[in-house]
């Protein structure tokens, strides 16, 4: 939550490039805490209460503002994303057994802000992928739960990657990387990230 709302202040004083680092931080960040509260069964309901807070404020406000509210166009767009990020919060709530129902505000949230760096603020272009993000939120298909550090081996490199290419190596080479991890997870959650769950529920 405290990476958002810096975030937020950043977008606010256009600082687009260190917005867009604290979502990505925040985005290996959140994987992080999710992995240790369950790890030490540390759940309540206040507990995911204040998450779903945080996650929107981080994942759905913070992310939004990228768009910029200089235009109507942009305006328009960021509040349709932040409405599209509160819906989304909503059908998680539900909860759909193994998987996500529609696609998490995180990953929607990491395409935006590595698409940000990569494109230094293209407005036009974030307009474009934060359409996109705003269509796959709302579907209704099903995503697999992407407990990355609670798994194979082999997502855990990839989580690991991300950390050490976020710290140390260009903020280009680390948007790039996010961008094709959070894409893959897009169109490829079955084969991917947890065909058995996705599969258990559907049949």
């Amino acid at each position: 939550m405290v990476l958002g709302l810096l975030s937020i202040f950043c977008s606010f004083s256009r600082k687009s490039r260190c917005a867009s680092w604290m979502l990505l931080v925040s985005f290996l960040l959140n994987m992080a805490v999710r992995a240790m509260t369950r790890h030490l069964n540390i759940c309540s309901k206040s507990g995911a209460e204040l998450n779903d807070f945080a996650v929107f404020t981080t994942f759905g406000l913070a992310s939004a503002l990228l768009l910029g509210v200089d235009g109507l166009l942009n305006g328009f767009l960021t509040i349709i994303y932040v409405s599209a990020a509160s819906l989304r919060l909503c059908f998680y709530s539900t909860g759909v057994p193994f998987a996500y129902k529609g696609l998490p505000c995180s990953y929607a949230s990491c395409v935006l802000a590595s698409t940000s760096l990569l494109t230094k603020g293209n407005s036009f272009i974030l307009c474009c992928m934060a359409s996109l993000m705003i269509l796959f939120m709302m579907d209704q298909s099903y995503y697999p739960h992407d407990e990355i550090l609670e798994s194979e081996n082999w997502k855990k490199v990839v989580y690991m990657g991300g950390i050490i290419m976020l710290f140390f190596s260009p903020l280009s080479l680390t948007a790039f990387y996010c961008l094709l991890w959070s894409l893959s997870y897009i169109f490829f959650p079955d084969a991917l990230w947890g065909k058995a769950a996705c599969l258990r529920l559907r049949y």
